[in-house]
């Protein structure tokens, strides 16, 4: 039992630190956006880099926050039901869940996102805007790889409610 803790703590440790790198984007990001708001506004000549630099910072740190926010328990869920029910019968219920929906959609989502960034590679696809191509196949990478750790992470979670069940801890 204990390499499974082992492993669970891993994958969590994993997600966590992720998480908490992507989260510095939102320096870079911050800063951009005052830029982008003081050439736009104040000089009345808006740089079309920006925009682009903003979306792809953004999208980064929105995909990759996503397995930590899985693990801390605060994507948005309607708990209309769960509330009312046993601590056992919301693990079975939750683990159901995981089972029926989260596990199908990660693994289409990693299937999709793996095609789409493997094109996007071989193509080394660019954005096309007015003066500035940036390469968009870095940020196509991170679907799947979003995919998988939140793949990781529903294992960490139904692995974790399993044992709640078998031990009531």
């Amino acid at each position: 039992m204990s390499l499974v803790k082992k492993l669970l703590t891993l994958i969590d440790t994993i997600n966590t630190w992720t998480g908490r790198i992507f989260a510095c984007l939102i320096i870079p990001l911050m800063f951009l956006i005052v830029f982008e708001v003081f050439t736009r506004r104040i000089l009345g000549n808006p740089t079309v880099w920006t925009f682009e630099v903003i979306t792809q910072l953004y999208a980064a740190l929105f995909m990759m926050a996503a397995p930590l926010t899985l693990l801390l328990n605060r994507h948005v869920s309607v708990d209309l039901f769960a509330t009312r029910l046993s601590p056992k019968a919301r693990a079975v219920m939750d683990i159901l869940t995981y089972l029926i929906f989260f596990f199908p959609f990660v693994l289409i989502l990693f299937n999709e996102g793996f095609e789409y960034a493997k094109l996007s590679w071989e193509l080394m696809e660019k954005k096309h805007s007015a003066g500035f191509a940036m390469p968009i196949y870095p940020l196509k990478t991170i679907i799947p790889v979003t995919a998988f750790l939140l793949f990781l992470q529903g294992i960490s979670i139904v692995v974790k409610k399993i044992i709640f069940l078998k031990t009531e801890r």
